[in-house]
């Protein structure tokens, strides 16, 4: 294993975005002047040809691009007929938008407890959920950190309850699923996704993507994104949004739609080096099921000793984040819900435990081994 030997410690960041786009800082240049002299920003073929392109990507029929990842699970959700007082059930260990995006349309959220394996829905826990509260018309499993959920018995589950998925899948561009190694994303009803910078796909600002494989779910996404206008200019008809993805960040992705295999591979390499440096110490490491393939958007470990541990990795200049440490049911925001400190055990503990280590596709071998050493001389002492 290789320590850091130099007089001076550069900092191991928990996200490198800058030294990711250093490669190809060239092409992006030429994408920004091209669309600033061509002067098309909004709604144009720069759009669509990254909407097709990601369709076909994923493996469905239609691809929408909207303003953001939040903005993808809104109407997504009210794509599949959400209505105000309508209920969606989803687990509580995630970011705050994948509920958020419907309780602000008077949608209220369910929640139901995580597998400790993958910190993804239980599909028995989902079914006595959806038991319970047999007024829960949309599912939104998320494929945590880049690891598929469980989606065949999810979605059992929910055809048996009458219940609608959408798939969470802002953190797993590219995951593969089953053994038809089909993508995340299109085993669903429909599916969400971010280009947040930091995403495996990610660009220069917010956007999100709908994709289905369903006309009727399409047709609606496009109506709601564009302020309800149908297919007539200036003709709306109900209510919608301002949620368009534009043409430059549109022109980006599509270039960076190219790189995302070799980056993804990139990233399974780095955490194979996690996996192998840190084996043997008292912390839990990430699994990989072998019905997914992982994309590690993240590579989050769990420690019984995280605060101790983090202001160590602080001394040594290495980067660690928390994703996420309040349960969305423990948020002030979902008071109102009526959930308490155990509703949801596993969930609980596991945002007692998790921490996140750096994880980039321009993150270096060294790098990782750096992070590595630092967490082995923390347990030492």
């Amino acid at each position: 294993m290789m320590g850091n030997t130099g007089a001076s410690i550069v900092k191991i960041n928990i996200f490198n975005v800058e030294r990711d786009h250093e490669g190809i800082k060239d092409e992006l240049v030429g994408i920004f002047n091209k669309v600033l002299t061509e002067g098309e920003y909004i709604l144009g073929d720069r759009l669509t040809r990254f909407e097709d392109a990601f369709a076909e990507y994923i493996g469905v029929k239609h691809a929408v691009g909207v303003a953001n990842g939040t903005d993808a699970i809104r109407l997504g959700g009210l794509a599949l007929g959400l209505k105000p007082g309508d209920k969606v059930v989803t687990t509580p260990n995630t970011y705050v938008a994948t509920t958020m995006a419907l309780s602000t349309q008077g949608i209220m959220p369910v929640f139901t407890d995580i597998e400790k394996e993958n910190y993804n829905m239980d599909p028995k826990a989902l079914d006595e959920t959806l038991a319970a509260h047999k007024d829960v018309k949309v599912c939104i499993p998320v494929h945590l950190y880049g690891h598929a959920a469980r989606m065949d018995e999810i979605l059992d589950v929910c055809a048996a309850h009458g219940v609608y998925v959408l798939e969470d899948a802002c953190q797993a561009h590219g995951a593969l699923y089953g053994d038809e190694k089909k993508k995340v994303g299109s085993l669903g009803n429909a599916a969400a996704f971010s280009f947040y910078p930091t995403k495996n796909l990610g660009c220069y600002g917010d956007a999100g993507m709908v994709v289905t494989d369903s006309d009727e779910t399409y047709e609606e996404v496009l109506k709601l994104r564009n302020f309800g206008q149908g297919k007539d200019k200036h003709v709306h008809l109900s209510d919608g949004f301002n949620s368009r993805l534009d043409s430059l960040q549109a022109e980006i992705l599509t270039f960076k739609l190219g790189l995302l295999n070799a980056w993804n591979e990139k990233r399974r390499g780095l955490a194979r080096l996690y996996t192998e440096a840190l084996a043997g110490l008292p912390v839990t490491l990430p699994t990989e099921a072998s019905w997914t393939r992982h994309v590690f958007h993240l590579y989050v470990i769990r420690s019984g000793q995280r605060k101790a541990l983090m202001d160590y990795l602080v001394e040594k200049e290495i980067g660690t984040l928390i994703h996420y440490p309040t349960p969305i049911h423990l948020q002030p925001a979902y008071r109102h819900l009526g959930y308490g400190t155990g509703s949801f055990p596993k969930a609980e503990q596991a945002a007692r435990e998790i921490i996140s280590l750096p994880m980039y596709p321009s993150l270096r071998e060294d790098e990782v081994f750096r992070v590595c050493d630092a967490i082995r001389s923390f347990y030492r002492k």
